[in-house]
């Protein structure tokens, strides 16, 4: 039985950059910091970055063989996608209490958008955002 959600990982292709985007930017609160991996808090679940070597990545991954994962992202690199493609094949929603102040907040920030705040039919509104490896991010406001 699944107790709870423990952690959700999304690759990256530049640790520095996408870890600055979800602390500063996005004002999430950092929890461990490795080469390979950041997790930062989310509501009670763990979210993390992995240097994946995808999408846009001038290098692989760099490997620290201190546990098997890494090794894994290292073979894992090998796999070719197309520099537009998408590098997850996962969606990230976070809830938003103002989902237009917070629009507004990110958009003046240079945050790419592909969809603007709109109604949705279940009766919340959402927009839609890249994240620097452009991972997909729904902002929901119910």
């Amino acid at each position: 039985m699944i107790r709870k959600l423990g952690c959700v990982e999304i690759p990256v292709s530049n640790m520095h950059k996408s870890t600055s985007f979800y602390e500063k930017v996005l004002g999430l609160k950092k929890t461990y910091e490795h080469p390979v991996w950041t997790s930062f808090d989310m509501g009670g679940v763990s979210f993390a970055l992995a240097a994946a070597g995808t999408k846009r990545s001038e290098k692989g991954t760099e490997t620290c063989n201190s546990c098997s994962l890494c090794i894994f992202r290292y073979i894992a690199r090998k796999i070719k996608q197309g520099e537009d493609e998408p590098s997850a094949t996962s969606v990230i929603y976070l809830e938003i209490d103002n989902l237009d102040e917070f629009y507004s907040k990110l958009k003046s920030q240079g945050v790419t958008f592909i969809a603007e705040p709109k109604e949705q039919g279940w009766g919340g509104r959402t927009a839609v955002m890249l994240d620097p490896d452009s991972n997909i991010i729904v902002l929901s406001e119910a």
